[in-house]
């Protein structure tokens, strides 16, 4: 939808509800880095760029302010530049000189813009929010109309930095469009812009968002930026890709796409640490890895109050990505159930496991699913072919030498296993008789013969 009166133009052109059941959000930058040139000679009140914040809500006013790098150091160039805290402007609050180049040995300035939603703290450069600013100080005035290439009016030489869109957010303006300090470069040219995304809309200055964005229904939009400079009856165009990237945030419940029950039998793999059956729950949207994202995170709790399986059973899960109809991202969730300890070869019991899965970030009413495991212990017998055993064992034998190998049959599976068997020394104090009868079963016993 055109926003005719303001004189820009809609980069989107769909609408959706916006959920504002997520919770407080506050201003962002949808750019992270900002670049541009200054010049020698260029005079105090020359604009160099403009940076824009994005709200949560239509009420409010971003208040924009300069800052170094380091918050604990100005440079000396840091009072060259002013910043308006209405608009966002940076122009220079001085002219540039020749001994101002020379003074500064690094031709690269960098600056941080910050926002806040009042007028600036006493101390504002601690503000987290911030977008960083790259200036190239070219020893050398600003070249002529004659000397200007058409994509250096049009477009910064290295404005690499995508835009990133919170969905669900408040629309407004993304981008300044116009190269600022190049307007007057060029006074009998008339520079007007198109973005094309399937349609084409007419801008005047900036690129702007009409409507609140849904990552699920498009993660990332290609645009072409279309700069057209006339002069007289000719029209040049300058053409530069640009991609909008749409930031994920937690409005989608999980969900179970097939089966919340899983059967488990567990018979010779009984140590600490085994895992056994494989659930999946599903959510829209994507897991982020860093620990500082809190969004999309996920706990269980068992809904049992018996010690004896509270001691021995707990939920495990991994995470990965997949991607859904249209190349969405999504995340799947693999929930496994794994032994806290070891189970006796005797213990033989059949039980139901149920697990409440909660999205701890999810604001809405349905963020838990359930998830059960039938679970089926079985014992497991050892019968050995011979019992009795006889070896010779010296005197000087030291403790844990290895005696005696023997192998079993154990019931673990349908063919049975062949279970290797070791006999060591648990004392180096030998009795006087030299032979020993070893019973191996399931109480094995030793005695002097």
């Amino acid at each position: 939808k055109m926003l005719g009166t303001t004189g820009k133009a809609g980069l989107f052109l769909y609408r959706r509800s916006l959920c504002w059941f997520l919770g407080v959000w506050t201003l962002y930058f949808p750019q992270s880095e900002y670049t541009e040139t200054v010049y020698v000679g260029q005079p105090s009140g020359t604009q160099i760029l403009q940076v824009h914040a994005l709200l949560d809500r239509d009420s409010e006013r971003p208040h924009f302010y300069l800052c170094p790098v380091s918050a604990h150091k100005r440079p000396p160039y840091f009072s060259w530049f002013h910043m308006d805290m209405s608009t966002g402007v940076l122009s220079l609050n001085k002219t540039l000189e020749e001994s101002d180049f020379k003074l500064w040995s690094v031709q690269k300035l960098g600056l941080r813009a910050m926002v806040s939603q009042s007028p600036p703290s006493a101390y504002p450069c601690y503000n987290k929010k911030w977008a960083r600013i790259v200036l190239d100080f070219i020893n050398a005035t600003v070249p002529q109309c004659s000397n200007t290439k058409m994509e250096e009016l049009c477009f910064p030489h290295r404005d690499t930095s995508i835009p990133h869109i919170m969905e669900n957010r408040y629309p407004g303006a993304l981008k300044q469009l116009r190269r600022l300090t190049r307007v007057h470069v060029c006074p009998n040219y008339t520079i007007s812009y198109n973005v094309e995304s399937g349609e084409t809309h007419h801008i005047l200055r900036e690129l702007v968002v009409t409507a609140p964005l849904d990552r699920e229904e498009s993660e990332r939009y290609r645009l072409l930026l279309v700069c057209m400079v006339q002069m007289d009856s000719i029209i040049t165009k300058v053409e530069t890709p640009l991609e909008v990237f749409v930031n994920d945030e937690d409005d989608n419940a999980p969900f179970i796409n097939g089966t919340d029950t899983a059967d488990v039998t567990i018979s010779f793999n009984r140590t600490k640490g085994g895992s056994f059956g494989t659930l999946f729950v599903y959510d829209r949207d994507i897991t982020p890895i860093l620990i500082e994202h809190v969004h999309n995170r996920y706990a269980s709790t068992l809904l049992s109050t018996d010690p004896w399986i509270n001691d021995t059973f707990e939920l495990k899960d991994t995470f990965r990505e997949k991607k859904a109809i249209g190349g969405i991202r999504e995340t799947v969730r693999d929930y496994q159930l794994v032994l806290k300890r070891n189970l006796l070869v005797t213990e033989n019991r059949t039980l139901q496991l149920d697990y409440l899965v909660n999205d701890t970030t999810y604001p809405g009413l349905r963020g838990t699913v359930q998830l059960h495991f039938n679970v089926t212990i079985l014992p497991v017998h050892i019968q050995f072919a011979n019992v009795t055993h006889m070896f010779t064992l010296t005197r000087r034998a030291s403790l844990y030498a290895q005696v005696l190998r023997s192998r079993g049959l154990t019931n673990a599976s349908p063919q049975g296993s062949n279970a290797a068997h070791w006999l060591n020394l648990q004392s180096t104090k030998i009795p006087e008789s030299e032979a020993v009868e070893l019973i191996l079963g399931s109480g094995s016993t030793s005695r002097p013969i």
